[in-house]
């Protein structure tokens, strides 16, 4: 025997909620203004220069460790012979 299942009553949206929900987003769009792109300017440099500095920080760092490890090689080998 088939049991029914109940259905829950859909609620009614207005018609103008409908379209609405309808309207593709992009229509809302609004190309950025001058001030918007200079802002993004000016953060794409910041990002720019906030890399340049960590990768030169790292350069840097990785100098001075295989400076210290070529120290350490000579002092050894100096002490072996």
């Amino acid at each position: 025997m088939k049991t029914k299942k109940a259905k829950a009553k859909e609620e009614q949206e207005s018609s103008s909620l409908f379209f609405q929900s309808l309207e593709p987003k992009f229509l809302d769009w609004e190309p950025p203004t001058a001030e918007e792109k200079a802002l993004a300017v000016k953060a794409r440099n910041e990002a720019r220069v906030a890399e340049l500095k960590r990768v030169t920080d790292l350069a840097k760092n990785r100098d001075v460790e295989k400076a210290v490890a070529r120290k350490r090689y000579r002092s050894q080998a100096a002490g072996n012979k």
